[in-house]
């Protein structure tokens, strides 16, 4: 007989997993500079890695990694990638991205993935937290992370919000 705890974590690793993360603190200082060309500020360097260390001690392993190619984004992003020792994938799409653009990578994942992490900005990261749990948050901060499951049995290619269950958001005043 199965201890309820063993129980559990069995049930917990038949899941898959996905994880978005919202970039970190970003810079205002330069206007020179375009929106997409924006970079981190001292809190956003300062956070990242801190998000990214704690996840990893939490046990969270992406084993893929899908980014924004805004500065901001792709330097969050390759703070995490370093951390895990993962390469990044950037999608043009998830600059300012909509919803359905992180479903359209979601749903382009190989069966064999069982965990993804996806990088990108506001507000469709916050409106994403709502679509999957309504009223779960009113905003995710900078170097949120949205850590979400569906059931191991559903395909990548069928996935939908609906399908998902928002299990935390880690923030850095949070952790």
């Amino acid at each position: 007989m199965l201890s309820l705890y063993t129980y559990i974590r069995r049930v917990e690793v038949m899941k898959k997993r996905i994880y978005i993360v919202r970039h970190a603190k970003s810079s205002w200082t330069d206007f020179s500079l375009s929106d997409f060309e924006r970079p981190l500020d001292e809190r956003g360097l300062r956070d990242a890695p801190v998000m990214a260390s704690f996840l990893k001690n939490k046990g969270i392993e992406p084993e893929v990694m899908i980014s924004s190619p805004a500065e901001r984004a792709r330097t969050t992003a390759m703070i995490f990638s370093d951390a895990y020792n993962k390469e990044v994938t950037w999608i043009d799409h998830l600059y300012h991205g909509e919803p359905d653009d992180y479903l359209d990578q979601i749903q382009l994942l190989d069966e064999n993935v069982t965990s993804v992490m996806l990088f990108g900005h506001n507000p469709g990261i916050t409106y994403i937290a709502h679509l999957v749990k309504s009223g779960s948050t009113q905003n995710v901060p900078t170097c949120g992370v949205l850590e979400m499951s569906m059931k191991a049995s559903t395909l990548w290619e069928e996935a939908n919000w609906i399908k998902m269950s928002l299990d935390n958001i880690y923030t850095p005043k949070s952790i």
